[in-house]
């Protein structure tokens, strides 16, 4: 949501991104809106400016009611009255709801991304565990991760988060992966709130040191304490036989 300058070099345009809200009675997304007379201007729009100033995000602070017309807002508005014949305006493609298509190494990228802009410890340790699997590798995996874009500085930073964890140990329980990655997905569910896992019997049968070694570093991340311990491996006991 950045304030652009119109055609005639005053500061008076504002080019809003609609893309925090679905499609509804909210407005359409990517549309440039102006004060020009029949064009309203949604609260929302006002809302998301006044939080990012509020939040230090941005520095400059708008109040679109108060933005006078210009001559190209004007003409814009004239030709916005009959549909058939109106411009494109600013539009940009509307993110997706789900991350279906998404490559297993975009969903990994996106879930981490929802983590690194705020999380629950819990979360965090879940996603940390399931990135280590190959489930999102897996064909329709995208279908349980919701995609959500947040304005940041200007850009557009996509996030993904699974919304129903009893739905990925599920998946998994189906998926062509390692029994491991099933244990490890029980686990990452049961730390970000969704159905209990055995913590026995899915401890049990990490039985590779890197998938461990994700495990223990797991259990730190949820305890809220992830970023205080640094793990140090050593030979395995075989190696001084």
């Amino acid at each position: 949501m950045t304030p652009r300058p119109c055609t005639d070099g005053t500061f008076q345009h504002l080019s809003v991104d609609l893309a925090l809200e679905r499609a509804g009675e909210y407005g359409s997304r990517g549309f440039t809106l102006c004060s020009t007379p029949g064009r309203p201007v949604w609260g929302h729009d006002q809302c998301a400016i006044d939080l990012a100033y509020e939040m230090y995000r941005s520095d400059t602070h708008v109040n679109i009611t108060a933005l006078p017309s210009c001559v190209e807002c004007l003409r814009v508005a004239e030709l916005l009255k009959d549909p058939d014949s109106a411009p494109p305006l600013h539009r940009r493609p509307p993110p997706p709801d789900f991350a279906s298509g998404f490559t297993g190494d975009e969903i990994r990228i996106a879930l981490r991304t929802d983590i690194a802009t705020g999380a629950s410890p819990g979360q965090g340790a879940a996603v940390h565990l399931l990135t280590f699997t190959a489930l999102p590798d897996q064909p329709g995996f995208g279908d349980l991760v919701r995609i959500l874009d947040l304005l940041w500085d200007d850009e557009v930073v996509r996030m993904g988060r699974v919304t129903d964890w009893a739905a990925v140990v599920g998946f998994a329980a189906t998926a062509a992966v390692p029994d491991r990655d099933r244990q490890m997905a029980a686990v990452a569910a049961s730390l970000a709130g969704g159905p209990p896992a055995d913590l026995g019997a899915a401890t049990s049968s990490v039985d590779d040191p890197t998938a461990a070694r994700r495990m223990v570093e797991a259990i730190a991340i949820a305890t809220g304490h992830g970023d205080r311990w640094r793990l140090t491996e050593v030979p395995a006991p075989s190696a001084y036989a």
